[in-house]
């Protein structure tokens, strides 16, 4: 029985009347709390991406329903924050909601923070009616909000030791979105595309829905769902999708390698939901929704070669969905070298089997070992999202629907 495809649910949700809002976690003896259930009115709703941690503990993530202003339920979205109280009790606060038409009309990616405390996003339309990408500076009593680009942008953004900007931003030679550097000067900010999608046959990927990563060297890296290896590899002709590297070059341009194509033979992974994290050593680890052994998606690491050639290896095929499958987000190092991610599957009671944070361990000889760290039941969470992790290893992360409201959660996970 294969898996679900892993995504945000974005229409058909019903109001429950769940009420559990702290669970001891069962799993591999880590404790799981609810930190607030979103009701899909004014204080959001239908958070369909991971949060972003700040320096003083604070989470900020978005919703795509809701909001003070919002009219509809199934409409607006927000951006929010959560603030630790005394006592361990979590505060929500609405900082912005998407209500007003030209303004960004909904987010599309989840916040990322730069050094001064700024936040950033993507969002589904400016003004014209494309996707863009907004700044949030904190002032007294609130915070500023502004679109600084307006020509496409997609997911969520990291920057460099400068705050300029990187992401999936433009449209790209071909139309089909681009790699770019938002640079900031004295006169706004300036585009510059560093790799554009699709080439003619689509053969180096199109179509990225996760966000970009760097290494310690300063490359970037990421995945495309699509592209990459047509029939008869990939049964689909608009292909399984690739893992990609992006280089510097001395004279300020940037060189695209493909790492790897997807369903490059039987039982290869296929069709990358999540992004890429990299080690200290250079190895690339990631996740793909499909393919595998078993048809439910795999967990895999790169691992660098001789010329330029990248060596896969893969950690774990989710076998059936009672273990969880489709595996939908980027993967989290903790500081003892164990790999956290989320994926579908675990709980057959939901309508889209609830999902589970999985944890794989280093073992002698290059082995892991998978454990489930939590396995959702509805009552405290549906579809999780990506995780973010602070310096003491504790997990935070959205789920898409299921709580008291089936609007979603957020949570914490202590391993």
């Amino acid at each position: 029985m294969r898996c679900a495809q892993f995504g945000p649910k974005l229409a058909g949700v019903l109001a429950l009347a769940w009420a559990l809002t702290k669970t001891p976690g069962a799993w591999a003896d880590s404790v799981y709390e609810v930190l607030h259930n979103f009701t899909g009115e004014a204080d959001g709703g239908l958070p369909s991406f991971g949060m972003a941690l700040d320096s003083t503990g604070s989470l900020y993530g978005v919703t795509i329903a809701g909001g003070p202003e919002c009219k509809s339920k199934n409409y607006c979205g927000t951006v929010f924050q959560l603030t630790r109280l005394t006592g361990g009790r979590w505060e929500e606060t609405v900082l912005h909601n998407f209500a007003a038409w030209g303004d960004g009309d909904g987010p599309n990616g989840g916040p990322a923070i730069d050094a001064k405390g700024n936040l950033y996003g993507a969002a589904t339309a400016g003004p014209g009616g494309i996707a863009a990408l907004y700044q949030m500076a904190p002032k007294a009593g609130g915070w500023n909000y502004r679109l600084i680009y307006d020509h496409g942008a997609g997911l969520s953004v990291l920057f460099d030791k400068e705050n300029n900007i990187y992401g999936y931003l433009g449209p790209g030679e071909y139309g089909s979105g681009a790699v770019g550097e938002l640079i900031h000067g004295s006169k706004g900010w300036s585009l510059k595309t560093l790799y554009s999608f699709c080439d003619p046959n689509c053969g180096y990927g199109e179509g990225p829905l996760a966000p970009l990563s760097w290494d310690a060297a300063g490359n970037l890296y990421g995945t495309t769902y699509s592209g990459g290896n047509g029939p008869p590899k990939c049964l689909v002709s608009g292909g399984c999708g690739v893992a990609f590297q992006m280089t510097p070059n001395p004279d300020g341009s940037w060189k695209y390698h493909v790492i790897h194509r997807f369903a490059n033979f039987k039982g290869d992974g296929q069709y990358p939901y999540g992004g890429l994290t990299v080690d200290a050593k250079g190895n690339v680890f990631g996740t793909t929704t499909e393919g595998g052994k078993f048809g439910n998606g795999t967990v895999f690491q790169f691992t660098p070669t001789t010329g330029g050639h990248w060596k896969q290896t893969v950690l774990y095929d989710f076998p059936n969905i009672y273990l969880g499958g489709a595996p939908g987000s980027n993967l989290l190092f903790d500081q003892a070298g164990n790999l956290y991610g989320t994926a579908g599957g675990g709980n057959l009671s939901c309508p889209q089997t609830c999902g589970v944070i999985f944890k794989l361990t280093p073992r002698a000889g290059g082995k892991w070992t998978y454990s489930l760290a939590h396995k959702f039941d509805g009552t405290d969470g549906d579809s999780p999202n990506g995780l973010t992790m602070d310096g003491a290893g504790n997990l935070y992360g959205t789920t898409s629907s299921g709580g008291n409201y089936n609007y979603g959660v957020a949570f914490e996970l202590t391993p």
